[in-house]
C-alpha cells in the first residue's frame, strides 16, 4: 500500500520556502524513506487560496508516522520553516487507490476534488478515458486519517492547461456509467482546488536506508540539491 501525507500550510515566504526545498530539503525527506514530496501553491479555492499544499508519499502509515517524526526533529528543517513562516493548518494521511498517466509532474497545474461516500479505484480507467483528452495525470485516494471532515477521499488531476482539465473533467463527471457508479458508492463532490505545483523531487536513484531506521549518527548536511 502506499499513502500520501498531505499538509496543508500557510507559507509567508514562499520563495525562500521553495529555495530552500530545492537545496536541501527534498532529499533529506527522500532520504528519511519518502519516495516522492511535492509543493504545490493553492491559486483558487475559497479561503485555501493563498495556502500551500506539501505532500509526501511513502510505502505505509508507519513510514508515514516516522518519516513525519524525523522531519520535525531536524533542526535544518525547523530552522528553515521557521525563517520561512511556515505553519500547518491541516495534516492528513490516505491510501493512494489508482492512479493513471504522470501522477508527479515537474511543473504545470492540477486540481484536487473533495469527496464524500464510499471511495473505490472502480471506475478509473472510465473517467482517465475522458480525462487524458485534458489531463496529464489522475489519481484517486481515500482518507486514513484527515480528522473530523466530511470528505472521505480525493480525486487529483494534473495538467498544462486547467482549461482543458475543466472540459475533460466535465466529460467524466458527465459519463452515464460513472454517474451510476458514484450514485452506487454514494460519492459525490464536496468543493474544488486548483494548485500550480513549484517544488517536486521523486527517488529515483540507488534506495538508500531511510534514516529513521539507520543506526548510529547521522550526517546532517547533505549538501546542494538540484531540480
Amino acid at each position: 500500500m502506499s499513502v500520501m501525507t498531505i499538509a496543508v500550510t500557510a507559507v509567508q515566504d514562499l520563495n525562500g520556502f521553495v529555495a530552500g526545498s530545492n537545496s536541501f530539503a527534498k532529499q533529506r525527506v527522500l532520504d528519511m524513506g519518502a519516495k516522492h514530496t511535492s509543493i504545490a501553491k493553492i491559486i483558487m479555492g475559497g479561503e485555501a487560496a493563498g495556502l500551500c499544499g506539501v505532500s509526501f508519499e511513502w510505502e505505509s502509515v508507519d513510514a508515514a508516522i516516522a518519516g513525519s517524526n524525523a522531519i520535525n526533529s531536524d533542526s535544518q528543517m525547523l530552522q528553515m520553516m521557521g525563517d520561512c513562516g511556515v505553519s500547518v493548518v491541516r495534516r492528513s494521511v490516505l491510501e493512494v487507490l489508482a492512479e493513471r498517466g504522470d501522477t508527479r509532474p515537474s511543473g504545470g497545474f492540477g486540481t484536487v476534488v473533495y469527496m464524500s461516500g464510499n471511495m473505490t479505484a472502480d471506475g478509473i480507467d472510465t473517467g482517465w478515458g475522458h480525462m487524458q483528452e485534458g489531463a496529464n495525470g489522475l489519481m484517486t485516494l481515500r482518507a486514513i486519517a484527515n480528522g473530523v471532515a466530511p470528505w472521505t477521499g480525493l480525486i487529483m488531476t494534473f495538467a498544462d492547461s486547467v482549461d482543458d482539465l475543466l472540459v475533460a473533467a466535465a466529460n467524466a463527471w458527465g459519463d452515464t456509467s460513472m454517474q451510476a457508479l458514484n450514485a452506487k458508492n454514494d460519492t459525490k463532490p464536496l468543493g474544488r482546488v486548483i494548485h500550480e505545483i513549484v517544488a517536486q523531487r521523486s527517488f529515483s536513484r540507488h534506495r538508500v536506508t531511510p534514516l529513521w531506521r539507520r543506526k548510529g549518527p547521522v550526517c546532517s548536511d547533505l549538501g546542494t540539491f538540484k531540480t
